[in-house]
């Protein structure tokens, strides 16, 4: 006699892992929500909407954008710690929202490590230290070996407190003991008007906006803070090659979900989007913006980015640098 399939499993014991084997067969069954914690239009925004195209269509599911605003990004991400770790909520974080922002804001309430699980890292863009030619130097020690001589007579632009720009400064001055004037402007475009007009010595800024007045000869390139060189500035040495390994910084971002998301729905996230990574329209919008394709997988993006909240606790706690 034949037993069904039902019978079947109940004697071998199967049957209370049929919802788990049909969850893993299915996901995702709905369409899911991608929350981007800056607003629409930003560069962190165009980037996740390419990508999410790309994703959804490898997926077979609809990815909705969220635009949750504030707090440099932390409202978008805390929103995504409190969601179902069920692979329908997910988040694309950043450098700030997974790196920096727990050590710079005393308000943070989520732990950027223990709250998500670290899907895919997607993309970086790396800072350029660009310095006014009319301030004589020609490479990153010399300024360093400058401040030193002059502590605090040097200033030092940036596009506000907390921005990439400043906490590029903050790495430079803690791993190299020289000491600048920061002057935080309201954008960084308007840091970048001061120091090719002089009112300022340097400051750290994208490629992507620097690179024109680089080009000209208004301004200066020094070191990129990328582990290696970038195509668009070929010319323009590391700072590991410039003799200061320590300082090299990213402004990254990948895809999160909650903590305790399964680990299926975790490893199928990861590699369909490292095959969407590989797509020439992705690439292109990545590297107009001055930045490059990272695809690293879950594993090795989860250490990653403890590495990176580790590093920037340490370097911003001993600077001493708060933000309300």
């Amino acid at each position: 006699m034949s037993l069904t399939r039902r019978q079947f499993a109940l004697a071998t014991g199967l049957l209370p892992l049929a919802p788990v084997l049909r969850a893993q067969e299915t996901y995702p069954s709905r369409p899911i929500t991608l929350v981007v914690p800056f607003s629409a239009g930003s560069v962190v925004d165009l980037q996740a909407r390419v990508i999410a195209r790309v994703l959804a269509a490898r997926l077979g599911q609809p990815i909705v954008i969220d635009n949750k605003v504030g707090v440099s990004g932390s409202i978008g991400a805390e929103f995504v710690s409190r969601a179902p770790p069920d692979g329908y909520t997910l988040l694309l974080g950043t450098q700030g929202t997974q790196g920096t922002n727990s050590a710079l804001y005393k308000t943070i309430r989520y732990d950027p490590v223990k709250d998500f699980v670290a899907i895919h890292g997607l993309s970086g863009n790396p800072n350029v230290l660009v310095v006014n030619p009319r301030l004589g130097v020609g490479s990153v020690s010399e300024l360093v070996e400058l401040a030193k001589k002059n502590p605090g007579k040097l200033n030092f632009g940036s596009g506000g407190n907390g921005t990439g720009g400043h906490l590029c400064l903050e790495l430079l001055q803690t791993r190299t003991g020289a000491r600048f004037t920061h002057v935080p402007y309201k954008a960084t475009s308007a840091a970048l008007v001061d120091l090719v007009s002089g009112n300022v010595d340097a400051m750290f800024d994208f490629l992507q906006t620097a690179a024109p007045h680089i080009r000209s000869g208004k301004l200066r390139a020094l070191a990129v803070t990328r582990g290696q060189r970038m195509p668009m500035l070929p010319e323009v040495p590391t700072v590991a090659e410039a003799g200061y390994p320590g300082v090299e910084s990213l402004t990254w971002g990948g895809f999160f979900a909650p903590a305790k998301t399964p680990e299926h729905i975790v490893k199928r996230l990861s590699v369909e989007t490292s095959e969407a990574l590989r797509s020439q329209e992705v690439k292109n919008t990545l590297e107009s913006a001055g930045g490059f394709i990272i695809d690293m997988p879950h594993a090795e993006f989860q250490v990653y980015v403890a590495k990176e909240a580790a590093k920037w606790t340490e370097v911003l706690r001993t600077a001493g640098v708060t933000l309300e």
